[in-house]
């Protein structure tokens, strides 16, 4: 980075920059909207995000220029306090659950000068009623290298006094990899540009889940800038961030009645029984470490750890009951280990702070699967577990050998559960679906069918090796069109599959599973020789022994739809179902799609 005591003054500014003469002037040309940030599991209000907006006239035409004309008048730490002092205040006016936090985004080409304005924040924090743990200081790259020198130093001062940082507007420059290295934030907003379409875009998809990763690993939530559609959101809560914000979520808050402290819309729907006994598996080999304030001294720190012997770590929270890293005994042992006061070696300080010792460890939310648990713990170095929140506060300690444990139960259990030949979700998952579908009528459900037409004729020609190869290929295809939030696939044996929808159109279903018969008609054609791909069909016996045509392979599909607020015996819908698994076969298109309403 490199210093710029001195910014260059009017060149080129336009005759805007002779109009704005005061940071007041300048301060003036502003509003701020507070957009609401939510969890994205529970729909709860986790903080608001203050967006500047240019008054109407004729100074200028975007906050990128205004604190332009600042930064080269000189007039920029003055300005960041008075913008501050702003957001505080409409901020005040919310009413909101305590613990809400503020993020307030800096142009931080003052930051490490003699008169940048972090030094003033907290004094402004505390003289408008709230707490500095609320207040986020968000920056972004735009002018990493006209910042100063003393940043990082500037960064650690605000730390030091209890704000949290989040670095924005991630993956827009070349280089953020290295503030995300350098400034250690709390908080990673993935940029917009990398939301859009996230649900159908493979390599969005695929930057956004290996950013969400890095971030947990060293200890930062994951807030999705942006989502504008239920396919985005639910694409983002499924990859595991862990907070988002955009238009599908809520607009700017115009009205400070209107605020709400949380969006049912938002709200994660109710975990199934394998999911909730996964949970639970999670829940009771939970560690309650002990934890220690952010702000606590040495003396509290070491007198913890003579008396606490449960482990090698010791979880760091701040005021809110966030966790903000660990403190470990290996850490400590030089410290304790440096004797008595001589000439050479001070007397130790039991009044300094803990905070060089804290270090970032993995966080989760209790709630992830432990698959995703484990790619968290896996992507760690020299990290004994894993920090778990509950609505973000501190929940407990996932050691290694627990995740692993976890781990080894759920892969039995899936191994169980699954069909040997396609290692899809076997008949028992099926059957515990149908189930859940049958009782909950919370959404609106889609219960698919899926079987093979000629399939023992084909299997009696080419021999059963053929026909595995035909399953497995509709296995790959089935999990290929049936995947992402809210969908399930199984195989409930032989040439016999299943496909689950919940929040969900029919029209869109259908459309899913007429591309997989499509898929599939044209791949196992191939299967076929020559002669039988030229002439469309196949001549065999049927099941009484006479010989006849049969076409080459196909899939029946049958669609039952279950209205919101409909619930009914499962033994019920399975009959619904067997009904119209038949209908299909003797459809001319082999399709057969039926709605029941509550």
């Amino acid at each position: 980075m490199h210093a710029n005591i001195n910014p260059p003054q009017d060149k080129d500014l336009g005759s805007s920059a002779s109009e704005l003469q005061s940071a007041d002037d300048c301060c003036n040309q502003v509003n701020f909207l507070l957009q609401p940030i939510a969890d994205i599991g529970t729909g709860v209000v986790y903080g608001y995000d203050a967006q500047p907006q240019i008054v109407d006239g004729p100074h200028v035409g975007t906050y990128e220029e205004l604190t332009e004309i600042a930064f080269r008048k000189g007039l920029l730490p003055e300005l960041n306090t008075l913008l501050f002092e702003k957001v505080l205040t409409s901020f005040k006016k919310l009413r909101i659950a305590q613990g809400t936090k503020l993020f307030f985004k800096l142009d931080g080409r003052d930051l490490g000068h003699q008169q940048h304005p972090g030094s003033t924040f907290s004094a402004k924090v505390v003289a408008a009623g709230l707490q500095t743990h609320q207040i986020c200081i968000a920056f972004s790259e735009r002018h990493r290298q006209t910042v100063a020198d003393g940043v990082e130093h500037a960064i650690d001062d605000l730390r030091d006094s209890g704000f949290m940082i989040a670095l924005v507007e991630f993956g827009q420059a070349s280089s953020e990899l290295r503030m995300l290295h350098d400034l250690s934030p709390d908080y990673v907003k993935i940029d917009r540009f990398f939301l859009a379409n996230v649900d159908s875009d493979p390599r969005r998809k695929l930057f956004v889940t290996t950013v969400a990763n890095l971030a947990h690993v060293l200890g930062a939530r994951v807030i999705a800038e942006g989502a504008e559609t239920e396919r985005e959101f639910k694409a983002c809560r499924e990859i595991g961030c862990d907070l988002v914000q955009g238009a599908f979520v809520a607009g700017p808050i115009s009205r400070p009645a209107s605020v709400k402290l949380f969006y049912e819309h938002l709200r994660r729907p109710e975990a199934g029984l394998k999911k909730r006994s996964e949970q639970d598996r999670i829940r009771s080999e939970l560690i309650q470490l002990p934890t220690i304030n952010l702000h606590a001294s040495m003396g509290e720190l070491l007198d913890m750890v003579v008396h606490n012997q449960e482990g090698n770590a010791i979880p760091v929270v701040d005021d809110n009951q966030e966790p903000r890293g660990f403190v470990h005994e290996r850490d400590l042992k030089k410290y304790l280990y440096s004797g008595a006061a001589t000439d050479e070696k001070p007397q130790l300080d039991l009044e300094a702070p803990i905070r060089p010792f804290v270090r970032a460890c993995p966080i989760a939310d209790i709630n992830s699967n432990a698959d995703m648990l484990l790619v968290t713990f896996a992507s760690s170095i020299n990290s004994d577990g894993i920090i778990l929140t509950e609505n973000f506060h501190y929940a407990g300690f996932l050691s290694a050998t627990s995740l692993l444990k976890i781990i080894h139960e759920k892969r039995l259990q899936e191994a169980q559960d699954q069909n040997p030949l396609s290692r899809l979700p076997g008949n028992s998952a099926v059957t515990r679906y149908i189930a859940e579908a049958a009782r909950k009528g919370a959404h609106e459900r889609h219960l698919c069918y899926l079987d093979f037409d000629n399939f023992k004729p084909f299997n009696d020609t080419y021999g059963y090796k053929q026909g595995d190869r035909a399953i497995i290929l509709f296995s790959e295809l089935l999990q290929r069109h049936v995947s992402g939030t809210g969908t399930f696939h199984g195989h409930v044996g032989g040439d016999d599959f299943f496909a689950g929808f919940q929040q969900m159109d029919q029209t869109d279903v259908a459309s899913r599973l007429l591309a997989l018969k499509r898929a599939f008609r044209d791949d196992v054609e191939s299967f076929y020789e020559p002669v039988h791909r030229e002439q469309g069909f196949m001549e065999a016996q049927d099941r009484f022994g006479t010989t006849r045509q049969f076409p080459l392979l196909q899939c029946s599909i049958s669609i039952l739809s279950l209205s919101r607020g409909l619930t009914m015996h499962p033994d019920a819908l399975n009959d619904e179902i067997s009904s119209l698994k038949l209908a299909a076969k003797r459809s001319d298109d082999g399709i057969a799609v039926k709605s029941l309403a509550a």
